[in-house]
């Protein structure tokens, strides 16, 4: 008893670390995508005739093979379009949860809601109003997988909404990338990439920013090792004179600062 007393304590404790209030969209993402991921194995359509249609994942009833589904009677494929957007915000949902989000993951989040939406509202709208090859209407009605994705769908959107944009951990990401590509061998790419993390960090947060600093930094430091020196020189004094504007409040950091430029440009 005390066992299972433990262990229900641990999970908790597990669910409320994942939970927080920073976690919270990324959580709500990532039930969203789970959701709608399950909406894609339930049955989209009930009734007499539907053995007669692949809905979810359902055998074809012409040739017995398992199938994604169509939509209500219209071939098309609302359980691949399901799959494809759940997956999408899965992706996206887990690099929030871990930290490692940007802005591209809310839209992300927010375009696979309206897109699995729209395709459920849109098979909740003719399902029962398509005919067969004869004309014939088929004896059909809505099954659970629409809803699904629907309720999924509100938690996509509360999740997109409440993720708000983060400059100086969108910054930390997009430099701890470049720092890989450097480390494969990847260099060009890498420059490249933190080229474009130091001219967005001077758009927002700002260039009398740590974190514009920090990622100049690391900028320096790749065109020092690529054999760019005077590259290096160069955004060395432009990210000391910019650091002077934060110095008083963070005198350490502007001390480690000057040390590790020291270090850098020998």
């Amino acid at each position: 008893m005390k066992a299972l007393t433990g262990a229900k304590g641990r999970a908790a404790a597990v669910l409320s670390s994942l939970v927080t209030p920073q976690r919270l969209p990324a959580a709500l993402g990532l039930a969203g995508a789970i959701l709608m991921l399950l909406g894609a194995v339930l049955p989209w359509v009930v009734g007499a005739d539907s053995d007669t249609l692949s809905c979810g994942f359902h055998p074809d009833a012409a040739t017995g093979a398992p199938a994604l589904g169509s939509r209500a009677g219209l071939p098309g494929g609302d359980a691949l379009v399901v799959v494809l957007t759940g997956t999408a915000a899965l992706w996206a949902a887990g690099l929030l949860l871990i930290g490692r989000g940007r802005s591209v993951h809310r839209a992300t989040l927010i375009g696979a809601a309206v897109l699995g939406g729209a395709w459920a509202a849109l098979d909740l709208a003719e399902t029962g109003t398509v005919g067969d090859r004869a004309g014939r209407l088929l004896d059909l009605s809505t099954g659970p997988g629409p809803y699904v994705v629907l309720v999924a769908v509100l938690l996509l959107l509360a999740s997109g909404v409440l993720t708000r944009y983060d400059a100086e951990s969108e910054l930390y990401v997009r430099t701890e990338r470049a720092n890989r590509l450097w480390n494969n061998g990847r260099s060009g790419e890498a420059l490249e990439m933190q080229q474009c993390t130091v001219r967005a960090a001077r758009r927002s947060p700002g260039r009398n920013h740590p974190s514009t600093t920090s990622a100049s930094m690391g900028l320096i430091w790749m065109y020092a090792w690529a054999g760019w020196p005077d590259r290096a020189a160069e955004l060395a004094r432009q990210a000391f004179e910019d650091a002077g504007q934060w110095a008083s409040e963070h005198p350490e950091d502007y001390r480690r600062l000057r040390a590790d430029i020291a270090e850098i440009l020998g």
